[in-house]
Order: structure tokens, then C-alpha cells, then sequence
């Protein structure tokens, strides 16, 4: 028996431009008084991205290379269906890089699950 979990938007998606340099920190926001700690993301280019999520202002993007860790969510290419992730409490500040010149579009809607 197949699990499924329904989300809700709670804000305006925001959409960032991607290519193969950090993108400029990105604010996102809930247009809900409800306290919303996920976002739903959708990169619909050609290129992975990478996203740096933080509660301040996020720092710059780094695509983790062999050999080396990071704290990004790794968006893979031409997604179908966008993807929830557990983010910082709404308002949350977003960064973006890609791993060529792109661009690739990537979509970031804050949701609330239906509990």
C-alpha cells in the first residue's frame, strides 16, 4: 500500500534563473499565519542545481564536487514533479547555483502539510 502525503501552498512560488554562478539571495515567504517548514522545489532546466536554504540571508551556492561534502539540496535535471524538503521556518532565504551556463528555471513554493 503506497503512502501519500498532500501539501498545500502556503505562499507565492518564487522563481530563480539559474546558471553557473551563484544566484543572489532570494527571500521566501508564507502568505499563511500557520508556522510552514516546507518547501516544495521543481528545477525544470538542463542543468542539476544546486540550492543553499537558510534562515538568515543563505550564502553563496557551491555545487559539492568529488571528494567533498556540502549542506545544499541537489536538484536533478528536467524534473517532472516538484520535491518537499523540510527547510528553516518561513521567511527563509534561498541561493542557486547550476552546473553549466544554463540557465535552468528553478521553482520554490513554500507548502504546509494537510494535518
Amino acid at each position: 500500500m503506497a503512502n501519500t502525503t498532500c501539501f498545500r501552498n502556503v505562499g507565492p512560488t518564487v522563481a530563480l534563473s539559474v546558471d553557473n554562478t551563484s544566484h543572489a539571495a532570494v527571500t521566501v515567504a508564507a502568505s499563511s499565519n500557520d508556522q510552514v517548514n516546507f518547501a516544495a522545489f521543481l528545477n525544470v532546466g538542463a542543468t542539476t542545481v544546486a540550492v543553499n536554504v537558510a534562515q538568515g540571508t543563505a550564502g553563496a551556492a557551491v555545487l559539492p564536487v568529488d571528494g567533498t561534502n556540502g549542506t545544499c539540496i541537489v536538484l536533478p535535471p528536467l524534473m517532472t514533479a516538484p520535491v518537499a524538503y523540510a527547510v528553516p521556518p518561513c521567511p527563509f532565504s534561498v541561493t542557486a547555483i547550476g552546473s553549466a551556463a544554463g540557465p535552468s528555471l528553478v521553482y520554490i513554493t513554500p507548502v504546509g502539510d494537510q494535518s
